[in-house]
């Protein structure tokens, strides 16, 4: 119930609660780590249970070895992270570890919380090198391959999320995102297949990613997507085709892959930043002289 989230804390009994998480009793945590869980939702008591001193008693219990209390303490930190302070906080405390820790979980509940968790986190500027750091990128790679949808979601937007760092760009590849990436853009949910074009659009703006991204089976995909009746996919699918065709060598190979039809098909979309994404790749196949008389072949001028 929404107000007794608020009366609770109001009659002081957030202390209480934080100081059962100490207890040797397993129903006890379990009781105390999922009233903690509820309570964490209101966005006052995000702040007053992180004042009340509860962060490191939650992170503590992440390595509980009962799997109820650590999606419960997960869900908790996970609510807990929405709050921009308790982002830094609960890293300053130690959280990264023991978050990173579940997505290793046998338990796909515990998993999920804490995939979301990290996803929270990684919005913080300082907390995307952190995570990187603490070793986060392979079980999160791992998890773009599980059976669980939501799960699959949440750690590519993770990794999305990651990958607005321009020095976690490279480590993403070093550790072998890619092709996990590119098999999600055939993906039947569009919310994954969207997360995944934004990574490799992110990933794509080096050079050397560039490359690699084609080479190993990239185009087709991106190029299929751009058939989707989803604009916020076409969109991101198109700049990544732009990203991409920088490369002289992309530049060829996206017409061998039948792109430019569809990209001069986008530029008479509604949407003017699918318009946009679509007319600068153009543009820069058109840099290829092979390519510049195929788009006047392909009926490109009128809509240009």
């Amino acid at each position: 119930n929404a107000e007794n989230k608020v009366k609770i804390q109001q009659e002081g009994a957030l202390a209480a609660i934080i100081s059962l998480l100490k207890s040797p009793n397993e129903q006890t945590l379990i009781y105390a780590s999922e009233a903690l869980r509820h309570l964490s939702m209101n966005a006052q008591n995000k702040e007053e249970i992180e004042r009340a001193g509860a962060l490191p008693l939650l992170v503590e219990l992440l390595s509980c070895p009962i799997d109820e209390v650590q999606e419960h303490v997960a869900v908790c930190l996970q609510n807990l992270s929405v709050n921009a302070n308790n982002k830094i906080r609960i890293v300053q405390v130690g959280g990264l570890p023991a978050l990173i820790e579940l997505l290793r979980s046998r338990n796909k509940k515990v998993q999920a919380q804490g995939v979301v968790a990290l996803r929270n986190l990684s919005v913080n500027a300082d907390n995307k090198v952190y995570i990187v750091d603490e070793g986060a990128l392979p079980p999160l790679i791992a998890l773009l391959r599980s059976q669980d949808e939501n799960i699959q979601e949440q750690s590519c937007g993770t990794i999305w999320s990651l990958s607005v760092n321009a020095d976690n760009r490279p480590r993403i590849v070093q550790e072998g995102g890619l092709p996990s990436l590119i098999t999600l853009l055939r993906h039947s949910n569009e919310k994954i297949q969207e997360l995944a074009v934004l990574a490799i659009r992110n990933i794509s703006t080096t050079d050397e990613n560039k490359i690699k991204i084609v080479r190993l089976g990239g185009l087709p995909p991106l190029i299929g997507v751009l058939r989707s009746t989803n604009m916020r996919v076409v969109e991101q699918a198109a700049g990544s085709l732009w990203s991409l065709s920088v490369s002289e060598e992309n530049q060829i190979k996206i017409v061998q892959e039948d792109g430019l039809q569809l990209l001069i098909g986008l530029l008479r979309s509604p949407n003017e930043n699918v318009v946009e994404q679509a007319a600068g790749c153009i543009r820069n196949l058109s840099m290829n002289d092979e390519n510049d008389v195929k788009v006047v072949r392909e009926g490109g001028l009128p809509p240009l």
